[in-house]
């Protein structure tokens, strides 16, 4: 469907999803239903930038369903029963678009706000990042992190999966990361938490504590809301520092070729084994 634009939906008329409704591809199309916002509902809300400068309302509607299903694993009152989720799209004075989240029941509407994990600042929901892995395509997850805080979290991340395999904390985790292999894809057990479908295939228990060990979880797919197209950016997954996937099986095996001059051949190839 074509991108969408917020040209109704104004405070005191109705937020129609006949003219806002995500596709398939992330872009805001056609759907059936409609709505009426109450402008009082609205007025009230505190819209601010990062820099806590005030912003002009520009358009508001109802949220898109699957937006909303998204929304609401990581902020449970979207999802709540009886109320509706309202994106609201402002302006700040330099131009910058942004939407907000805001829950409204009873004729009452309230903003939802978060934390980025690794900032700490205020993020609206449409501000998170989104994640998806290769064993559950097309089912997305909300991570409270912005995109300018994971930008600089990436380049943290390969040599921390690098730093696993030369100083292992067990031979179990050791053992499962050489069956791995070379990690090339943003990983974090807390900001892109694994399923618990999956979760046995990515920890181990080591053996001298007994304690959980979390192995590394790459994603396969990352993107965030852009207010100012109504669609989503996709976000480029790769670690700072890390192979191309062309380049891929020739970097594992020269880091194999240290590590078995590091931990011995006969002890790489047994832990490849399985012994």
């Amino acid at each position: 469907a074509a991108t969408g634009t917020c040209g109704s939906g104004l405070i005191g008329g109705e937020s129609t999803e006949e003219n806002f409704q995500a596709s398939g591809d992330g872009k805001i199309g056609v759907g059936t239903a409609t709505m009426t916002i109450p402008a009082e509902a609205l007025a009230g809300l505190k819209l601010v930038n990062a820099d806590d400068e005030a912003m002009t309302l520009v358009s508001h509607r109802l949220l898109e369903e699957d937006r909303k299903k998204v929304m609401a694993k990581a902020f449970p009152e979207c999802g709540a029963d009886g109320v509706q989720v309202v994106a609201v799209v402002a302006k700040g004075p330099s131009g910058d678009m942004k939407e907000f989240a805001a829950v409204l029941k009873g004729g009452n509407a309230e903003l939802v706000s978060g934390s980025c994990q690794i900032t700490f600042e205020d993020l609206t929901p449409a501000d998170c990042v989104e994640f998806g892995f290769r064993e559950a395509p097309g089912e997305w997850n909300l991570a409270q992190v912005s995109l300018e805080a994971l930008e600089t979290y990436r380049g943290m991340k390969f040599d921390a999966w690098k730093q696993m395999l030369e100083k292992p904390t067990c031979e179990a985790q050791f053992r499962r990361m050489l069956a791995i292999g070379v990690v090339i894809q943003l990983f974090d057990p807390q900001l892109f938490p694994t399923p618990d479908s999956l979760k046995s295939q990515y920890q181990v228990t080591d053996e001298r504590t007994g304690k959980l060990i979390q192995l590394p979880h790459p994603v396969s797919e990352l993107r965030v809301w852009n207010a100012s197209k109504l669609q989503y950016d996709n976000i480029d997954t790769h670690l700072t520092g890390a192979p191309v996937e062309a380049e891929k099986e020739a970097w594992w095996k020269t880091f194999m070729d240290k590590l078995r001059a590091d931990h011995g051949d006969e002890y790489i190839s047994g832990l490849i084994a399985g012994k």
